[in-house]
């Protein structure tokens, strides 16, 4: 990605992270450090030393080993809900990490994870919905969005499905929105996401078999620009 000016990359590197998931990745491994089963206990340290790693590289291969560890381990993990939002949530943070870092967000827009949009407003009214993560402007305690991030970490026909519906209802109002969709593996028939990319701005694959880090990193920034 081309280097956007020093004045942005400083005022990158001064930003702290911000979050609005009540529960985080790191959560969910502090959780294993403190099991009084030995097993989860190092299973925890071992996720720690890794997520530490990654979030200061943010190397798409130390995410996905990162990813690997969690996967490799689901007996220890626990129930599927407490497994499946684990490795959601640590995608969306690598997403929302990696705009963090390499994107020059302009003012007065912001960046956001987990937060409520407004897809609907009318007669004083309106309505939200929460997407992974979204680049707009906060008003009332939502955001008005000006890019909103779809991640999931397998692409199916049901996920497919849901991202389109949301990023529809999203459009209707406000058809100058950005939507992106961001995948890790693919678990669909090829034809039908082409079909999807219609009615998507982006659909991008963050895999070792096909990494499309940089043209995402790009895309945003034409977006912003």
């Amino acid at each position: 990605m081309k280097v956007i000016n020093l004045l942005c990359a400083r005022e990158i590197g001064r930003k702290r992270l911000k979050m609005s998931r009540i529960k985080k990745a790191i959560d969910y491994i502090n959780e294993l450090c403190s099991s009084e089963i030995a097993k989860k206990r190092l299973l925890g340290n071992k996720l720690k030393t890794q997520y530490n790693k990654w979030t200061k590289t943010l190397n798409l291969q130390d995410f996905l080993t990162f990813n690997e560890i969690i996967q490799e381990n689901k007996p220890e993990i626990g129930v599927a809900q407490f497994f499946g939002k684990f490795r959601a949530y640590t995608f969306e943070e690598y997403i929302y990490r990696l705009m963090q870092a390499k994107i020059c967000v302009p003012k007065p827009l912001q960046l956001f994870w987990g937060e409520k949009c407004i897809v609907w407003r009318e007669g004083g009214k309106e309505h939200v919905m929460k997407f992974d993560v979204s680049i707009g402007k906060k008003l009332n305690h939502f955001v008005e969005p000006v890019i909103v991030f779809d991640a999931k970490i397998e692409m199916d026909s049901a996920r497919l499905k849901t991202a389109l519906a949301s990023f529809a209802i999203l459009k209707h109002w406000n058809p100058k929105a950005k939507c992106l969709l961001v995948y890790v593996v693919k678990e669909i028939d090829s034809a039908l996401l082409e079909l999807a990319s219609y009615w998507i701005d982006g659909i991008f694959q963050l895999s070792l078999k096909k990494d499309d880090t940089t043209p995402f990193l790009n895309y945003v920034a034409k977006c912003l620009g």
